[in-house]
């Protein structure tokens, strides 16, 4: 079995052609959407395979498959699960996946609104949620990444970002949410909002936990800031839910979260592209200054 940390297009699509030949489904023009946490395939042009990294417990796919499933009869937008004539999760080397509809990309200029109201009704109808969820725990994919990245950068970089792990995990512990707590995303954003017949539904659930609606709101605000976009973007997006978080005392807070939990995705994905080390460097830079302001740019 690959480590995690191995992650590459190859590999992925080799696994991706196995899940295919699983499933009955054509492997030849498999196109690689994105490659991350995960690996998503178009298949056939009609269906999209997510092939979840190595290590992914065969519980947490099977969890976000009943996810789906319970969101569906609370009426909450989201993507439907393909039926199979095989059993999902798939799995190959290692690896599970699953199959999901194809759905169109959202507008970019009404997606943040879109994404602030999708969130209001996310939060409003799960309270009735059938699934049994783990409380959210922030700080736990960003110390798996630090722990597994232990060869691969300089131990001054790693220990400063060990620091501020630290740190944030005494400032978290302090924190006062004043959203009442309930079920959460755990990844909302924008990316992760697509169309069916021209509505928006929510894509995405392998986060999902018990937690602070607060950190929803985090990934839209960090990045208006982070990458450079359209304040107005976020206006669209705080008043669609109805709630301003960069308002909140604790939002500088859940800012340095999220950040720390970017760089360290980023540097786990050293080896995904052309500019993805440069980049890491001008994160690690914001790090060692800790700059507000400092401009990023996305993968």
């Amino acid at each position: 079995m690959m480590r995690p940390i191995d992650w590459t297009d190859v590999q992925a699509r080799s696994t991706a052609v196995a899940m295919c030949h699983q499933a009955g489904l054509p492997s030849s023009e498999l196109e690689l959407l994105r490659l991350g946490s995960n690996a998503v395939f178009r298949v056939e042009k009609r269906f999209v395979l997510r092939v979840m990294r190595p290590g992914t417990s065969d519980a947490a796919a099977q969890q976000e498959i009943a996810l789906v499933r319970d969101f569906a009869r609370l009426g909450v937008p989201t993507v439907r699960l393909v039926a199979l004539p095989v059993d999902q999760p798939l799995q190959a080397d290692g690896c599970l996946g699953t199959v999901w509809e194809q759905l169109q990309p959202a507008d970019p200029e009404a997606v943040y609104r879109q994404l602030g109201e999708l969130l209001t009704t996310f939060h409003e109808r799960t309270d009735d949620l059938a699934v049994r969820l783990e409380q959210w725990d922030p700080l736990d994919s960003a110390g798996q990444r630090l722990a597994e990245l232990d060869d691969s950068y300089p131990a001054a970089d790693l220990a400063m970002l060990r620091d501020w792990y630290q740190r944030v995990s005494d400032t978290l512990s302090r924190l006062h949410y004043v959203l009442p707590p309930g079920v959460i995303h755990g990844q909302a954003e924008v990316g992760n909002v697509l169309l069916r017949a021209g509505q928006p539904v929510l894509i995405d659930f392998e986060r999902v936990a018990l937690g602070p609606p607060e950190w929803d709101l985090i990934d839209t605000a960090v990045t208006i800031t982070r990458f450079g976009r359209p304040e107005a973007r976020y206006r669209a997006f705080a008043d669609a839910y109805g709630f301003d978080v960069r308002a909140w005392d604790g939002y500088d807070t859940l800012r340095r979260l999220w950040e720390l939990r970017a760089t360290t995705w980023l540097m786990q994905n050293k080896s995904h592209g052309p500019g993805v080390a440069e980049q890491i460097e001008v994160r690690l830079q914001t790090w060692r200054d800790d700059d507000p302001d400092a401009r990023w740019s996305g993968f």
